[in-house]
Formats: structure tokens, sequence, C-alpha cells
């Protein structure tokens, strides 16, 4: 059965497109490290169940030549390895500790790379802190990449947002959702006029960034997971707003305006007046309210979101998108919340 698998890349990929963490999966990717030349410096080797960075399968270890308790992560796209190597090379601090990587393990076609192994992500509690340093570690990703133009990306295009809402109209988005499809090539030419794209690291939330410190000896925080895609930087920021529109957590709102600040400190271009920000966040903000709820539908995770706050939510982003009202976010949810508990 093993050597079939060995045969078999794909054998070792699940229906999700996952890296299969079964027993027999794992035995095999235990097998095809040791006889890795660059991996034989490896030791103690042992399932890691990751809270961040989901995808792939992780594995904890330690790395003999120097005693680093290490991460090896198998199942990383080509993609993914292209600049976790490349940043290693080049700006070594917005990432992990990069020991070794490679596009096979043994005759298997599998991406890997191994890493340090760092004390944790950013947390709640740290007065919003981590936000900042969140949108910071976003905008260091954003010109790093401007070196590398041709570095491996997708890209979010008009087209994608229009599915995004078709989509999540089929799942009876709250809110005026037709609205953003029918202004949507109006909308798309501002944003792009105003926040031209530029290549993102593509997945920017709190289960892709770590820090080398605990609080409250806070450090720069670095960066995993990269799923690069040319969009508007603006894209970053709402996207880890919509994620985190919690009334309970410190600091989760006003991340375009923020992610702007940290970007104008790194010398990079920003949208040029507030009125045009104001409306490049309300109208990003929208389009993310909906890709998500084309993802997640009305019924959340109760431990992430109540279906309630997220409905309301949703309906909040997507009435100020397509109205133009002002962002306003004191008592953003409250009035629903307190209907709806």
């Amino acid at each position: 059965m093993a050597s079939s698998a060995a045969r078999d890349g794909s054998s070792l990929i699940g229906a999700d497109g996952r890296v299969r963490n079964d027993p027999a999966a794992v035995a095999l990717i235990h097998h095809r490290a040791r006889a890795e030349a660059a991996l034989r410096g490896l030791a103690d080797l042992r399932v890691f169940g990751a809270e961040w960075g989901s995808s792939g399968l992780h594995f904890a270890g330690r790395w003999t030549a120097s005693g680093a308790e290490v991460i090896l992560k198998v199942g990383v796209s080509p993609p993914q390895r292209w600049w976790t190597e490349k940043i290693s090379e080049e700006d070594p601090g917005l990432a992990p500790t990069l020991f070794a990587s490679g596009s096979q393990l043994g005759d298997v076609e599998l991406g890997w790379i191994l890493t340090e192994r760092l004390p944790g992500g950013l947390h709640a509690g740290w007065d919003g802190v981590e936000f900042g340093m969140l949108m910071a570690a976003g905008a260091r990703f954003q010109r790093f990449a401007r070196h590398h133009p041709t570095g491996p990306h997708s890209v979010t295009a008009a087209a994608d947002v229009a599915d995004w809402i078709r989509s999540a109209m089929v799942r009876g988005a709250p809110g005026p959702a037709a609205s953003l499809l029918d202004s949507l090539d109006h909308d798309w030419g501002f944003v792009r006029d105003v926040c031209p794209p530029e290549i993102c690291h593509g997945d920017l939330h709190m289960a892709n960034v770590l820090s080398r410190t605990p609080a409250p000896h806070l450090s720069d925080a670095v960066l995993i997971d990269f799923e690069p895609s040319f969009m508007p930087w603006a894209f970053e920021a709402a996207y880890c707003q919509i994620l985190n529109s919690d009334p309970a957590r410190v600091g989760w709102h006003g991340l375009v305006p923020l992610m702007a600040e940290r970007r104008a400190a790194l010398g990079l271009p920003t949208v040029g007046s507030e009125a045009d920000l104001k409306r490049v966040e309300a109208i990003t903000l929208g389009w993310y309210a909906l890709r998500m709820w084309s993802i997640l539908g009305p019924d959340t995770d109760p431990s992430w979101r109540s279906p309630a706050v997220w409905r309301a939510a949703t309906e909040r982003y997507v009435t100020q998108a397509a109205t133009g009202a002002s962002l306003e976010y004191k008592d953003f949810w409250w009035a629903q919340r307190d209907s709806n508990p």
C-alpha cells in the first residue's frame, strides 16, 4: 500500500485538495522526509495541529544542527514556496526563518518548507495593537512584491467581485446587494483609479501572521501562507476587517485607513484624499462582506460570530457601500445584538 502511494503523489491529497491527515498518509510523509537529503537533520517529527496556516499539513520537530524547534509544512503550493524562498533571501525578517524547502519528498511531487517554530500568533487582548502590526506586515509585503512583478500570483478582477455578489444573492444576502452589482463597473473603475492594483499577500488575516515575542514585548509581525494576488491594496484590509467585525473585540475597524497609514510610513502611495479613501473603504467592505456571505451563508459557526451579528454586520456593510453613507462604527450593531440575542 505504501509503495503504491509512493508512486502516486496524488494519493496523499484528499477530496478537499489538502494533504490527507490520516495514519497512512502521515506514515508515508515520515518515510519520505527521512529519505530527503535536505531533511536528514530533522528529529522528533510529529503532526502539529497549527491554529494558524490551515493549508497543508504541519509537523513539529527539532533541527539537530542547532537544536531549534521547527515546523515542516507539507503541501505547499508552488507560488507560496516561491515567495517564501524569495523573502528568505531578500527580506528574512518578514517571514519565519527558512531552513530548507523543496518541491518533492522522495519521488512524490509535494511541495514543502521547513521553518523556525515561533511562539504564536497575534491575539485579542492587545488593545488593538495587533491590527496595526498586521497591516504593517501586509504593507511591507506589498513593498517587497513591487520588486518582483513577475513573481507567481493570481489576479482579482471585477468579474470575480461580480461572482461574489451573485453567489451571495443566491444565498439570500441581506442589504441591497443587487445595487452593488448594478454599480460594479462604475465602482470598480473608481477603486482601480484611486487605489491601483498591485501584488498583495492575498490572504491577510490573523491566522496567517505570527510574532517572535509574546505580549507585552511585541516585535514586528511575520507572515506565512503567501497566496499573492494582483488587486487594489485596500482589498487586503477590507478582507481582514470583515473577518474580525466583532463588537467585543478592540481595534477591528478602520483597517483600510490604517493600512493607508502603514503604507505611507513605508513610502508607498495611498489614496489621494480622505473622501476618496472613505469611499474606497465603504465599497471594498461591502464587496468583501458579500464574498464571505457567498462562502458562509447565514448560518455561521457561532464560535466565530453569532448568526444575528453576522447578518447585521453584512447588511450594514452592503448598505453603506450602496448608499455612500458614512462609516460610523460607534454602536455599530448594539441595537441588532440586543434585539437578536
